[in-house]
């Protein structure tokens, strides 16, 4: 069988870039693969890749003063972009089965579908109507205009790639409810959760007694770092630092973090490439993680946290809640619920030995997700679906 994978980013790039690799590593071993992604350079691997370079457009745009924080068009042209030059290369290759990212691949299905394949939309967010709602709520929150949101012809291009899907591919239970929650069959949605490298991520002895709470993402409002600050600062723990690992977004975020940082010592950011970096250097200082997402269709680096022996702290609209028995290797609580972080801060912070057995927890829960029971999964998929 021959597979074409396709995704609008570099192989092992970013989040999207790992699940890229992820879903690689499964159909190398099941079919003749082939990947086309975004890039402008063909990876070493033991498999076909086609790198399609970048849209000129998005770029144009994004280094536009006046119409940079449109970036809803920016990453539309990008992702138009992608799916002409996917259309056109699968013109000149075989095709069986095309697995392609949501809203990157309408041009994509079409031409494979008319060849015969089969189609199966990769969906790495929540439904993405649920997204866009969610969005909108920390549009009225923040009063902020040019928070990056979806521009309605994406919206109108997943609709059409979702009727044109034979299967709907999502990373954790939280993602499909919310395909079943908008009137999609059960049946059509199937969950194929990630794996990551737990030689790669692991625990690490702390050297400090500070109580380090971390977060690590990109700050932006979607993944809920305003509610995050707030209740840190009201958990009031001694010795204690708020650690947040990344860029912001917008300029509203970026006003909001120097404000936070110039107020409190004891919150701090910090830059990190873990593509390129070793990730024991910022887990291996912290006590716990917190994704806060008010939607996350999965969101892979709490998986590393645990993996790297951190109990975490998700909300319910996140996909790796998932992994979570609360109270056992972490903590679920409700999107926008400052109070709810603030009290497992708390609980934490007071409670040192629940939180070393906790820690022991999230480690084995992490090593049970493996590149072996991806595999499984992925071929079990092809049993039930192809």
């Amino acid at each position: 069988m021959k597979v074409i994978l396709t995704c609008n980013t570099g192989l092992g790039t970013g989040g999207q870039g790992v699940c890229l690799a992820n879903a690689a590593a499964g159909f190398n071993e099941l079919a003749d693969l082939t990947v086309i992604c975004a890039d402008v350079k063909t990876p070493q691997t033991d498999f076909s890749v086609y790198p399609v370079g970048y849209s000129a457009s998005s770029r144009r745009l994004l280094a536009t003063p006046l119409l940079r924080r449109r970036n809803d068009w920016a990453v539309l042209l990008s992702d138009l972009y992608f799916d002409k030059q996917v259309s056109k290369k699968l013109q000149l290759l075989p095709c069986d089965l095309i697995m392609g990212v949501a809203g990157q691949t309408h041009l994509a299905f079409k031409t494979a579908k008319a060849k015969g394949a089969k189609a199966w939309l990769y969906c790495l967010n929540n439904y993405l109507p649920f997204m866009q709602e969610q969005i909108q709520q920390e549009l009225q929150f923040l009063g902020e205009s040019t928070v990056a949101t979806m521009n309605p012809k994406m919206l109108q291009r997943f609709s059409q790639e979702c009727k044109q899907a034979d299967l709907i591919v999502v990373l954790s239970k939280v993602a499909k409810q919310t395909f079943i929650d908008a009137g999609f069959s059960a049946d059509k949605i199937t969950v194929l959760p990630p794996f990551i490298n737990t030689e790669r991520f692991y625990p690490s002895l702390k050297t400090d007694s500070t109580f380090r709470a971390l977060y690590v993402g990109t700050i932006e409002p979607r993944k809920g770092v305003q509610y995050l600050i707030p209740a840190f600062l009201q958990a009031k723990i001694p010795n204690s630092e708020l650690l947040l690992v990344g860029g912001t977004s917008t300029r509203k975020m970026r006003l909001l973090v120097e404000k936070t940082l110039s107020q409190n010592s004891h919150i701090k950011q910090e830059f990190w490439n873990f593509n390129s970096q070793d990730p024991q250097q910022v887990f291996s200082r912290c006590s716990v993680f917190i994704l806060p997402s008010v939607e996350d269709g999965f969101g892979l680096v709490a998986l590393e946290a645990m993996a790297c022996g951190l109990p975490v702290i998700v909300t319910s609209h996140c996909g790796a809640a998932d992994l979570i028995e609360d109270g056992v290797n972490g903590f679920i609580v409700p999107p926008r619920d400052e109070k709810a972080i603030t009290e497992k801060l708390d609980f934490l912070a007071a409670n040192e030995s629940i939180r070393i057995e906790m820690s022991k927890a999230a480690r084995n829960t992490a090593v049970t997700y493996t590149q072996e029971l991806y595999k499984q999964n992925l071929c079990q998929i092809f049993d039930n679906y192809l």
